[in-house]
């Protein structure tokens, strides 16, 4: 029995060795994620606390699961990129790609949540504002030509239902 669960501990071992071995090249970007939604879990979590709700397992199941899944988006993506024999510059590219737009949505959702927990009376508030404001393009939204064309695809919705 023992040389049973010596055999187990050396193949998972082995495999998970392998793994990270494969993975090696884009370990940064998945670092990346890591903080990325650490940070995103921690300032939700907050932001809930500090609004008065209670901690909502839910919420964390999801955080938690969107995160997997865009790990395994990210492994997946490489993978792909890897075994089609793809040059490694561009395949680089295609991963960390992924990886910006994953840190452009989370960034706006985690500077929401940091500005939630602000008194917006503050500095810290009127920055942290600032930047969500650049972040989510709402200076777009104060030109004129905007809003009518925001207007025009509402209506065409609208007309299609």
């Amino acid at each position: 029995m023992n040389d049973f669960i010596t055999f187990v501990k050396a193949m998972i071992i082995g495999i998970v060795s392998e793994l990270f071995a494969f993975f090696a090249p884009i370990g940064n970007n998945f670092m990346a994620l890591v903080w990325l939604f650490a940070l995103n879990f921690i300032f939700g979590m907050l932001a809930d606390i500090l609004a008065g709700r209670d901690f909502s397992m839910r919420k964390a199941f999801s955080c938690i699961s969107h995160a997997t899944l865009f790990f395994a988006l990210c492994a997946s993506l490489y993978g792909i990129g890897h075994y089609q024999q793809m040059n490694n510059d561009v395949l680089h590219q295609c991963v960390s790609s992924f990886c910006w737009i994953l840190v452009y949505c989370y960034s706006t959702n985690i500077v929401r949540n940091v500005r939630s927990l602000l008194r917006s009376t503050t500095p810290a508030f009127k920055t942290v504002d600032l930047l969500y404001s650049a972040l989510t393009l709402a200076f777009v939204k104060a030109l004129p030509f905007v809003d009518e064309i925001l207007k025009q695809r509402k209506e065409v919705k609208n007309a299609d239902k």
